[in-house]
C-alpha cells in the first residue's frame, strides 16, 4: 500500500507540474492566428463552415459584432448556455429567450450532446458586469446565438469527460486516443512541437543545408540497439528499419553534399525500455569541413532561434567534462538545476585507517574500496532519514549487478543531528568529525553515505538517489506550500549543459569486450590517434563526442567521425571485434575521398517533452505505442494470416 500511496503522490506531482507549465507555454506562445478561413465558393458545406473566427480570438474588440463560430460543444449549462470549444479555446454562448422561443431551437437544445459539432452564428458582447471570466481566455465576452446547427452529434456517453478535472488512466487515454487529442493540453504540446519544427527547418535552410530524405528499409547493422526485422519474399533475406540515418548521412558527406539535414523517423526495438518508444523523431544534421566546436555552436544558434518563450536561453551554453559528470551527479546527463551533488570521501577513512565497523574496515584493503557522500542543506531537510533510506532501498534492488560479490560491499548510511540510522551509531567520532568538516555540515543539515567496492555501481546508485531526492523533496513542498513552493527540479526552469571528452571505448563487462560508448563511426581526439591505430590505452582515448543535456535529458547527441577508410576498418575488426562486411558498403565509401566530417541528431521527443514540461515523452507524440510497444486503439502489432505468412517463407511459432 506503501508503494502505491507514493506512486499516487508522484502522479500527483508530474500532473500538478503538467497543469503550471501548460499554463506557462499558453501565455508564452503566439501562434500566428489568421481572422478568416477560406472556403472554395462551390463547397456543398458553405454555409455550415464559413466560420469568421476561432472561438479563442474572441475578445471585446469585437464587440457588437458577427461571427460565425464551429467547434465542440464543451459545457451545457442551466439549458440556456453553451461552452463551444475549437483548437483555439472556449467561448460562452448564449441561448437566449429570443432563440429557445421557437420550439424546434428548444428541442434541438435539449437533445444535444457534450462534445456533439456544431456551426454557431451570433453577435459578441461584453458579459455583464460581474459575471467576467478571469480564468478564460475569452471570458470577458459571449456569444449572443442567432442560429445553431448540429453538424455531427455524439454519442451520450463517451469512454471519458473531455476536461482539465477528470484525466483519464493512460489505458483508457491510448485506446481512445483520438478523444483524448483533444484536452487543450496535449493540442499544446502538439502545436509546440510543430512551431519548433517549422522554425528548425527555416535556420537550417537560412544556413544552407540540403533537406534529403534517406531510406528506412535498410539492411543489419552490427552493435547498437535491437532493430526491427523486416521480412521479403526472398528466402532468408530481410530487411532492417535504420535506427538513425547515421550511414546514409555519412555517404551522403561522401558524395559531395556539404550540409544535410532531415526530420527523420528513427526504430529501435527497446520495449524493455519504458521511457522509449519503438518510433521516434530526430533531426538530423550531418556537415563536412567542420569542427565540434562548429557543430556545437550550429546548435546553440538552432535552439536560441527555435525557442518557443520570451525569455531565450543564453548561448554559449556550459561545458562539462564525462568524467565531472559521473564524479559529481553519477551520470552523463546530468540536471545541473539544483545542487546535491555526490562528494567523493574516500580519502578519509584512507587517512583514518580505520572506520570503526567491521564489514567496512575490512574492504579498506581492497584497493576499489571508496566512500560517496551526498548533503542536503537543512533548507531542503524536509526528509526523514526514514524515507531516504527507503528510497535507497528501491534503487539498490534494481540495480543489475555483474558481479554479485560486489553487492555485499555495500553499506548505507544516513545522518542527521543527533539522529542516524542504525549503523552510523557505530562510527568513530574522530571519522564524523572529520567528515562533518570535510562536508561543511551545519545543524540539521543531512549526510548520506555510500561504501562499496564498486565505484561505477555507487555513482550510478547515488546519481539515481540524487534525483529521487529532489523529487521526493519537491512533492512535499508542493503538499505544504503549494504554488509558493521553490521547486529543485522546477520545469519553468532550463537549464542547458554539454557533456564533452567521453571515452570513446568502453569496456563490457557483461560480454568480456570493448564497445563504442557513443558509436563505431566517432573519431578519437587528434593527440589520441595514435593511440588508436596501435590499439592501446584504450580506457583513456577521448573520442570527439558531443551531448546537450537538458534538465536532466540528453536531448541532442553527435560527434566527429572517422573518414580514414582504414582507420574505420581496424576499429571495427580489431578493436570492437565486430563483422566488417555488413559495412563493407561505408568502409569502401570512406576510401574514395571522404571529407572530414561530423554532425548531431537532436532528439525531438525527448526536447519537447522538456520543453512542454512533461515527464512521459507519450505525451507529445499524436498516436504513441504504450510501455509494451503496443497501439491500444488499433491494437496493433496483430496477428496476419498464414497464407500472407507463406508468401514470406515464415512459419510462426508459439501463435493460435
Amino acid at each position: 500500500m506503501s508503494l502505491c500511496r507514493c506512486l499516487g503522490n508522484r502522479l500527483k506531482l508530474f500532473s500538478n507540474i503538467d497543469l503550471t507549465i501548460n499554463r506557462y507555454i499558453s501565455s508564452q506562445i503566439n501562434a500566428p492566428e489568421n481572422n478568416f478561413i477560406n472556403v472554395e465558393q462551390n463547397s456543398n458545406f458553405r454555409k455550415n463552415l464559413s466560420r469568421t473566427h476561432y472561438c479563442g480570438q474572441l475578445d471585446s474588440k469585437l464587440e457588437g459584432q458577427n461571427v460565425s463560430l464551429c467547434g465542440w460543444v464543451q459545457k451545457k449549462r442551466f439549458k440556456n448556455f453553451l461552452i463551444l470549444r475549437d483548437v483555439k479555446g472556449l467561448v460562452q454562448v448564449v441561448l437566449d429567450d429570443y432563440f429557445l422561443k421557437q420550439q424546434s431551437n428548444r428541442d434541438m437544445i435539449e437533445k444535444l450532446q457534450e462534445e456533439s459539432v456544431i456551426s454557431v452564428k451570433g453577435i459578441v458582447r461584453r458579459r455583464p458586469q460581474g459575471q467576467e471570466n478571469p480564468r478564460m481566455k475569452t471570458g470577458s465576452v459571449e456569444v449572443i446565438c442567432n442560429s445553431l446547427e448540429i453538424l455531427n452529434e455524439c454519442r451520450s456517453k463517451l469512454p471519458f469527460e473531455i476536461s482539465d478535472f477528470n484525466q483519464p488512466n493512460e489505458l483508457v487515454s491510448l485506446k481512445y486516443r483520438y478523444l483524448n487529442l483533444r484536452f487543450a493540453k496535449l493540442q499544446q504540446n502538439l502545436i509546440t512541437r510543430s512551431n519548433f519544427v517549422n522554425k528548425a527547418r527555416q535556420f537550417l535552410n537560412e544556413q544552407n543545408f540540403v533537406d534529403i530524405e534517406t531510406p528506412t528499409l535498410f539492411r543489419r547493422t552490427p552493435g547498437g540497439a535491437r532493430e526491427f526485422i523486416v521480412p521479403t519474399n526472398k528466402p532468408g533475406q530481410f530487411y532492417c528499419l535504420t535506427q538513425s540515418p547515421q550511414q546514409f548521412k555519412q555517404l551522403l558527406m561522401v558524395s559531395g553534399f556539404d550540409r544535410y539535414y532531415q526530420v527523420a523517423k528513427c526504430y529501435r526495438d527497446e520495449t524493455f525500455k519504458p521511457e522509449r518508444q519503438p518510433e521516434f523523431t530526430q533531426i538530423d544534421i550531418e556537415m563536412s569541413f567542420v569542427t565540434d566546436e562548429d557543430i556545437i555552436s550550429l546548435i546553440e544558434n538552432l535552439v536560441h532561434y527555435c525557442w518557443p518563450f520570451e525569455q531565450k536561453p543564453q548561448i554559449p551554453f556550459n561545458r562539462m567534462k564525462f568524467q565531472e559528470a559521473m564524479d559529481s551527479y553519477g551520470a552523463d546527463k546530468p540536471d545541473v538545476r539544483f545542487g546535491l551533488k555526490i562528494n567523493n570521501m574516500t580519502h578519509l577513512i584512507i587517512k583514518e585507517n580505520s572506520f570503526g565497523i567491521n564489514r567496512i574496515d575490512n574492504l579498506l584493503e581492497n584497493d576499489k574500496f571508496n566512500v560517496q557522500a551526498i548533503k542536503i542543506p537543512k533548507e531542503n531537510g524536509i526528509l526523514t532519514l526514514k524515507e531516504i533510506e527507503k528510497l535507497f532501498k528501491e534503487i539498490f534492488e534494481a540495480t543489475n549487478f555483474v558481479e554479485t560479490e560486489d553487492k555485499d560491499t555495500f553499506t548505507f548510511m544516513a545522518i542527521k543531528d543527533s539522529d542516524a540510522t542504525n549503523i552510523v551509531k557505530l562510527l568513530k567520532t574522530d571519522f564524523k568529525n572529520r567528515l562533518f568538516a570535510e562536508m561543511r555540515l551545519d545543524d540539521e543539515d543531512t549526510c548520506i553515505l555510500l561504501c562499496s567496492c564498486n565505484k561505477n555501481k555507487a555513482l550510478e546508485i547515488m546519481g539515481k538517489l540524487r534525483l529521487n531526492l529532489a523529487d521526493k523533496i519537491d512533492e512535499k513542498n508542493l503538499k505544504l506550500k503549494g504554488d509558493k513552493a521553490i521547486l529543485l527540479r522546477d520545469p519553468k526552469i532550463f537549464n542547458f549543459v554539454w557533456v564533452v571528452e567521453f571515452p570513446l571505448f568502453t569496456w563490457n563487462e557483461e560480454n568480456n569486450r570493448w564497445k563504442s560508448t557513443h558509436h563505431p563511426f566517432t573519431a578519437p581526439i587528434d593527440e589520441h590517434l595514435n593511440l588508436v591505430k596501435e590499439s592501446r590505452d584504450l580506457e583513456s582515448i577521448i573520442g570527439l563526442h558531443y551531448d546537450l543535456v537538458l534538465n536532466g535529458n540528453e536531448v541532442a547527441g553527435g560527434s566527429i567521425r572517422i573518414h580514414n577508410s582504414e582507420l574505420q576498418r581496424h576499429v571495427l575488426e580489431n578493436i570492437l571485434k565486430e563483422d566488417t562486411s555488413k559495412l563493407n558498403h561505408l568502409i569502401e565509401a570512406l576510401s574514395y575521398g571522404a571529407p572530414p566530417h561530423g554532425g548531431i541528431a537532436i532528439g525531438l521527443d525527448r526536447f519537447i517533452a522538456c520543453l512542454c514540461g512533461t515527464q512521459n515523452i507519450r505525451n507529445v507524440i499524436a498516436f504513441p505505442k504504450n510501455q509494451a510497444g503496443r497501439d491500444l486503439m488499433s491494437s496493433a502489432p496483430s496477428n496476419v494470416p498464414q497464407e500472407e505468412l507463406d508468401y514470406y517463407n515464415l512459419i510462426c511459432k508459439g501463435t493460435e
